[in-house]
């Protein structure tokens, strides 16, 4: 069985397999919910509704852990091997189903949540009354549930680099460069270009204007480039998040265009769209009034005024922004945003003078409406059908900037494509590392990695050991754990993850012990993160760690890396972490950042 639901007082998504269908099937026949004699066409139609009477004793029980506990369910396991798994955003309730274990579950809620959330911004009601955007979902799951198992970029949610010498790097960067110079004059100030070959991240260049991206985000077009090539599309909206430190970072609307160039050369465009400030003040905005709401539905009225404060903040920043901006087509809405806002203020204000509990009553019943205008704002000022997208004529002056750089890319691109095929090769480092067999290097700064590929038939390690390592190392690493060996009767296994400061490349960052840090920021409501990038509301869990390992450092002035390693049973603990060493120091002579 496989499954996955989203719930917000009905069913938002839903996306079965057929043994779960079948079950669900059986379930609702059981409580009087479907016919027993129901035709096999009728038995094909579970609605809504039926799927919500279902699942609802579950989700109401959920609420009730919530409000009176703060300590909801992570996940329960039931007989027959089938498991459950759960997830909030924006108070969403995601729910996983399947036989898989518990933490590839919530790995797999993790992904979804951050799926929708680029495919929707902070309004994931678009899941319920846009096709394509349903559909878009269910792909790219699918997508993601069948590379899994087979795939090193998305076991391990970083991309492939390809490794070229300086020169080259930088002779394409001046390329891409070019292709922005001609978005611009097409009128697009904010975007990036972004370059793969044979799949092999090869490099991203982007407008001054524009707000840097972040790993997840590459991360995350890589994969809707390659559910829609599947399904023979070019062009998509999305919402991208940008680097933490970046004053717009969150929601960034975003359209991509590609181009399949000659030697296996994609190129990405990216433009931005709508109004950064407005974005990022409403996506704010409704990640604080959820707050609130939570706040007050659990009854802590005493956190309820710093709270408030932050709502207060968010929305003063949005109605500048819409004031600066004087959009078209708005008036209507901003007044009535303006209007309630008002309205709210006041009754805040007098709740904390006078203390009258009739008036978190009076504040719950206008925060919905108060929602409504916040999502009618979003969709008016940064969705894709409000907005001033590329036009199709832009659409094909794009298609004239990708044939200059497949021009300009023309007397190496034969060189490109065959070091690709043979980027790393694992033999090459047998004679400096005897015992060798395997090894994955990741900067997780920007999501690259530097990983030999995996031949159909590897004669120097199975697969399933190389998803094993990096399983039960992760089983660690979510405990805090940052440096792992161990044993099999055949192979030596070798985790480590450590910080750096930009400024002071090949030196660890000393840190407090990972363990006692990272499980303080675990409470009941707030439970493990999975690690990734792709874990969650928050996204990347490197990105977490290093907050609450290194809170008043600047998160662009540091740099996390991985480093799996496997050797062969033989080679002694002391050996391995001498290689280790050696090869971290190899691969940064190699990528230049020595």
């Amino acid at each position: 069985m496989n499954g996955l639901l989203i719930f917000n007082n009905d069913v938002i998504f839903r996306k079965f397999n057929k043994p779960l269908e079948v079950k669900l099937q059986q379930i609702a026949k059981s409580q009087g919910l479907l016919n027993e004699d129901a035709s096999t066409d009728e038995e094909q139609s579970l609605d809504n509704n039926i799927i919500l009477q279902i699942f609802s004793p579950l989700i109401n029980s959920q609420n009730i852990m919530f409000c009176q506990f703060d300590n909801t369910y992570s996940s329960f396991q039931c007989e027959q091997g089938v498991n459950f798994s759960f997830g909030d955003f924006l108070g969403y309730t995601f729910i996983k189903i399947g036989s898989d274990i518990v933490e590839k579950l919530r790995r797999q809620i993790g992904v979804c949540i951050s799926f929708a959330k680029h495919l929707c911004g902070p309004n994931l009601f678009l899941l319920q009354g846009n096709e394509e955007k349903c559909r878009m979902l269910t792909a790219l799951l699918q997508s993601y549930e069948d590379l899994y198992d087979t795939n090193q970029m998305v076991l391990l949610e970083a991309l492939p680099q390809l490794l070229i010498n300086g020169d080259l790097k930088n002779t394409i960067t001046k390329i891409m460069g070019v292709s922005l110079d001609k978005l611009k004059d097409l009128g697009f100030e904010r975007a990036h270009t972004l370059m793969f070959v044979q799949q092999k991240f090869t490099g991203i260049s982007s407008s001054p204007k524009a707000i840097k991206l972040s790993a997840s985000d590459i991360l995350f077009v890589t994969f809707l480039h390659k559910t829609l090539q599947a399904q023979g599309k070019q062009c998509s909206e999305f919402y991208l998040q940008g680097e933490r430190s970046s004053n717009l970072h969150g929601c960034i609307p975003m359209v991509m265009q590609s181009f399949s160039l000659d030697k296996g050369v994609v190129l990405l465009f990216l433009v931005e769209y709508g109004n950064p400030y407005i974005s990022s003040s409403l996506f704010d905005s409704f990640f604080v009034v959820q707050k609130v709401l939570n706040i007050q539905m659990q009854g802590d009225l005493d956190n309820l005024k710093p709270c408030y404060e932050n709502l207060e903040t968010y929305a003063k920043q949005t109605l500048e922004a819409l004031r600066k901006a004087k959009l078209k087509g708005i008036d209507l809405a901003h007044k009535k945003f303006a209007s309630k806002w008002e309205n709210l203020r006041k009754l805040y204000n007098e709740f904390f003078k006078t203390s009258e509990k009739d008036l978190v009553l009076r504040i719950e019943s206008n925060i919905p409406g108060f929602q409504e205008d916040l999502k009618e704002l979003f969709r008016l000022t940064s969705s894709p059908a409000s907005c001033a997208l590329p036009a199709e004529n832009d659409l094909q002056k794009m298609s004239e900037i990708s044939a200059i750089v497949e021009e300009r890319l023309l007397e190496f691109s034969e060189f490109l494509s065959v070091k690709a095929e043979r980027n790393i090769m694992v033999e090459s480092y047998l004679e400096e590392f005897p015992g060798l067999v395997h090894f994955i290097f990741i900067d997780r700064s920007n999501g690259t990695m530097i990983a030999p590929d995996l031949p159909t038939e590897t004669k120097l390690i199975p697969k399933e050991k190389i998803w094993t390592m990096v399983e039960f190392s992760r089983s660690y690493l979510r405990d805090g754990h940052t440096r792992i060996m161990w044993k099999d009767p055949t192979f030596h296994y070798s985790y480590f993850l450590w910080f750096e400061e930009k400024n002071n490349p090949g030196t660890a960052m000393k840190h407090p012990d990972f363990r006692s840090v990272h499980m303080a920021a675990v409470t009941g409501s707030k439970p493990k993160l999975e690690p990734g990038v792709l874990t969650g509301s928050s996204d990347d869990f490197y990105q977490s760690l290093m907050d609450i390992s290194f809170p008043k450092t600047s998160p662009n002035k540091i740099k996390c890396y991985e480093l799996f390693c496997i050797h062969l049973g033989l080679v002694t603990g002391t050996c391995a972490v001498e290689h280790c060493r050696r090869l971290v120091a190899t691969i940064s002579d190699i990528t230049g950042e020595s």
